[in-house]
């Protein structure tokens, strides 16, 4: 893949530690296809697929990308630029039984880079959702 504008897109939306186990191979018709380095990234980056789908366009400006298709492949350390700091989500806001809930089902998850994607992603959800009520 040539274009190195959707490459930082990429990075920026996935954050540095998506980026280092996935990256986008090629764009065809509004569909990314995506390199994952395992089964296992493949199958939790189903779960973030939407949201990651709208940090891109937000990014890239308009609907540039409206599916994701993850492929297993090799993956090479990514060249990530940065352009500001993330907004983590602040696990303080939640409620005793959200943390709880967010504890129970991240426990099976042995990978700690995988558990702290997903525990920040699912914060991140959790808290957009009361906005949004």
């Amino acid at each position: 893949m040539k274009d190195r504008s959707l490459i930082d897109a990429w990075n920026r939306a996935a954050g540095p530690q998506i980026a280092a186990k996935a990256q986008p191979d090629r764009l065809r018709e509004e569909v990314l296809y995506v390199r994952v380095a395992t089964s296992v990234w493949m199958h939790e980056l189903q779960f973030m697929k939407q949201d990651i789908i709208s940090k891109l366009n937000g990014i890239l400006g308009g609907t540039k990308v409206s599916q994701i298709r993850f492929f297993i492949g090799e993956v090479e350390a990514p060249r990530v630029s940065h352009t500001g700091p993330d907004v983590l989500p602040d696990a303080r806001d939640l409620k005793a039984e959200e943390k709880d809930y967010i504890r129970e089902t991240l426990a099976g998850v042995a990978d700690p880079d995988l558990k702290d994607i997903l525990q920040k992603t699912m914060t991140r959800s959790i808290l957009r959702g009361r906005k949004d009520s």
